[in-house]
């Protein structure tokens, strides 16, 4: 009886050396991960889940060295079916944060003068901190998104709204790609044993790297639409996506081109087991490397500068009423005037002992 390869093959002795490889890469990621976590420039809550999965990694290529080593744990199913959960699900979900990244890339250029203010990229009035002259908004690198427009600068409003259905519907179709890749993945021990699992997995996991390879084409169309038709679009946001698209492509082009094969054991080596060097081999290159690449140029990069993302992205589903401009204003001043009284108070208190050192100076 024969069934779907596991995509990757089964940890041989020959995966150690990779593994170890790859586990290192991604633990030198982490340091960085922190500083764009910690750095108020570059922080936003956009890479989150992306930031998850690279600490992941450091965890899944550390499980394959130790199980290259342990003939035990190589026919372990447990252990199979959460690496391919991990290695069928990955992908996806970095292309999936890319979605919120393509939103702002095509709503922050539509604002206008006077309208500025409700753009994820725009500096709130109490955060002095990144109003200086070294913000990343005020002080942009050549081709990032350039920041707060030249006065009487035309509002795009219906752009805006066609900008927002579009990343409403990419994001809602990764579905399409995410619950059957689970579904899939997440029996994959099963199909050794049954020949009607075996076919439904197949199925599914075509299903969800098709899908996600489509709605990667769909976000790249996005960033191409941006580039001929917004004069004040991020360049440099557009190359990264780019290069992104192009990486996790990648991915799934290999993906959909090795699980036609079938093996009769987990431990073949067989034609199609993609156990042996050379199926290895094409395996670290075109699926495990392009996504060490993606991460290391989303944090590798100041994402938050690039495309004016803000904390939390462009969040609202449609524009600011005049009530509620006027409410967020008016927050914004109270909280600059209070973070203006705090500075004084300390100024004043860091201030006190100098100058009664100087008064104890003065000649009576």
């Amino acid at each position: 009886m024969s069934f779907p390869t596991p995509v990757g093959g089964t940890l041989l002795q020959n995966d150690f050396a990779p593994s170890i490889l790859f586990a290192v890469l991604y633990a030198l990621l982490i340091p960085l991960m922190v500083y764009r976590a910690w750095d108020k420039r570059s922080r936003t809550l956009l890479l989150l889940g992306t930031a998850i999965f690279g600490i992941e990694r450091v965890v899944i290529f550390s499980l394959r060295a130790a199980q290259s080593q342990n003939e035990d744990q190589r026919e372990s199913k447990g252990l199979l079916t959460y690496m391919q959960v991990s290695f069928g699900m990955g992908f996806i979900g970095i292309a999936n944060d890319l979605v919120n990244l393509v939103r702002v890339l095509l709503v922050n250029p539509t604002y206008g003068s006077d309208r500025y203010g409700e753009c994820s990229a725009a500096i709130p009035k109490s955060d002095t901190s990144l109003s200086s002259d070294d913000s990343p908004l005020t002080r942009p690198h050549v081709g990032d998104f350039p920041g707060q427009p030249p006065d009487e600068t035309p509002d795009h409003p219906r752009q805006r709204f066609w900008a927002r259905r579009f990343s409403d519907f990419t994001n809602l179709s990764f579905l399409a790609a995410i619950v059957p890749g689970v579904i899939a993945n997440s029996r994959f021990s099963s199909v050794i044993d049954d020949d009607d699992a075996a076919e439904h997995t197949t199925t599914l996991r075509y299903v969800s790297s098709g899908v996600a390879l489509f709605l990667m084409a769909m976000l790249a169309g996005g960033a191409s639409w941006a580039q001929v038709k917004q004069a004040r679009v991020s360049k440099s946001g557009v190359s990264m996506m780019f290069a992104l698209t192009f990486l996790l492509s990648v991915i799934a082009v290999y993906r959909l081109s090795v699980m036609f094969n079938t093996t009769s054991s987990i431990t073949s080596t067989e034609p199609g087991s993609l156990n042996s060097t050379g199926a290895k081999t094409t395996f670290y290159v075109l699926h495990v490397l392009p996504e060490w690449l993606a991460n290391t140029l989303l944090f590798g990069f100041n994402i938050r500068r690039m495309y004016g993302t803000g904390m939390f992205g462009d969040w609202r589903n449609e524009d600011e009423t005049e009530e509620e401009r006027k409410k967020r204003e008016m927050k914004e001043l109270k909280k600059a005037e209070k973070k203006r009284r705090k500075q004084d108070a300390a100024r004043v208190t860091s201030d006190g002992p100098a100058d009664s050192e100087t008064s104890q100076l003065v000649p009576v």
